[in-house]
């Protein structure tokens, strides 16, 4: 290679970093000045294709993940491709893989297992394409671009603090878990040690098959009453906790609190009128963060955030009988609303 050759390639090298510069500043300036009046050239945001999936969209808090993803990345005038595995685990790994073979530009995952979808995690980096897993809590993987979660020891906490002013010493409780999830599983293994330290006697549990989850709960919580005549409250990981416990413990006639985590808005009514407390958090937030980092990626190749930006934190409450008659606290249109006014001044909408 001449020295003259080498000197143009150096050249259009220092060209093409100066652009990158040039267009990363824009987005920043753009960024700053999101909030107030002043003018700023908006970033061009390429088109683009994401694939969206979550481990069964019958199960109301996975769905209340994906819409959201979905309605984030069509507010950008992105396309998604969608997968329901029905909470098969194999149907899972093979969604995956049917991703990256679609040649999606990105993969937002709403709580799937990076172990269960390892072989196309890999085929996704390899081919560049960036997968954030959303929602709840997963293990953690290098192949993953980003990793936006609630905390599920914080989600506890909140709960288990209702429980400690409502739950005598002595109580008798059943558990209703869910630990092929990491973050169920964790939450199962809290409860344990809350019951131990609180003197609550746990007299009954069932690990509930997510395919057939409600039927499935409303049985065993009918097996739990029969079994444990003392039976006062019951304790669930998970949002269909309350709605397949409710009609059981109606059946029997019986006083039984419902304690949940993982509130939904089928579960709001409930706690509305029957005996039934809430934790609910903005679990849906994840998948639009997610969003709102593949555009600023895509538009100015800036790095994706690997764990939850700061400014996203997010946030969760109790919801019972005093204030269920509000609604759902956090519905995804109020949520998406400030993501979709930055992006409007940020992008030059819809992507083309």
């Amino acid at each position: 290679m001449g020295k003259s050759q080498r000197a143009r390639l150096l050249v259009a090298g220092l060209a093409a970093i100066v652009l990158g510069l040039a267009a990363t500043a824009a987005w920043a300036s753009s960024e700053r000045a999101a909030g107030g009046s002043e003018a700023v050239a908006k970033v061009r945001l390429p088109k683009k294709t994401i694939g969206v999936m979550g481990p069964v969209n019958a199960a109301e808090i996975i769905k209340l993940g994906t819409d959201a993803t979905v309605a984030a990345a069509k507010a950008l005038g992105w396309r998604t491709i969608q997968v329901d595995p029905g909470g098969d685990p194999a149907k899972m790994a093979a969604g995956m893989t049917s991703l990256v073979n679609a040649k999606v530009d990105a993969v937002v995952l709403t709580t799937i297992e990076p172990g269960v979808i390892a072989s196309g995690l890999r085929a996704a980096k390899k081919a560049g394409i960036p997968v954030i897993d959303t929602h709840t809590l997963t293990h953690s993987s290098p192949l993953l671009a980003g990793e936006y979660f609630l905390s599920p020891p914080t989600e506890f906490a909140l709960l288990n603090a209702r429980m400690k002013k409502d739950v005598a010493s002595g109580t008798e409780i059943g558990t209703i878990n869910l630990p092929q999830f990491l973050n169920a599983k964790i939450a199962g293994d809290l409860i344990v040690a809350a019951a131990k330290q609180n003197s609550w006697k746990i007299v009954a549990s069932h690990d509930t098959d997510v395919a057939n989850s409600v039927p499935d709960v409303q049985k065993a919580v009918g097996d739990m009453i029969r079994a444990n005549p003392n039976l006062k409250v019951l304790w669930s990981c998970c949002d269909f906790g309350p709605t397949g416990a409710i009609p059981a413990i109606r059946s029997s006639g019986k006083d039984i609190t419902v304690y949940s985590l993982h509130g939904i808005p089928s579960s709001i009514p409930q706690a509305r009128t029957e005996p039934v407390v809430l934790e609910v958090a903005e679990y849906q937030k994840g998948g639009i963060i997610a969003i709102d980092q593949l555009a600023r990626h895509f538009a100015t190749g800036a790095r994706i955030a690997k764990k939850t930006p700061p400014q996203y934190a997010y946030k969760m409450t109790i919801v019972d009988k005093a204030n269920a008659g509000k609604g759902y606290p956090y519905p995804t249109g109020p949520m998406l609303r400030p993501f979709v006014a930055k992006w409007k001044k940020l992008y030059v909408l819809p992507a083309r």
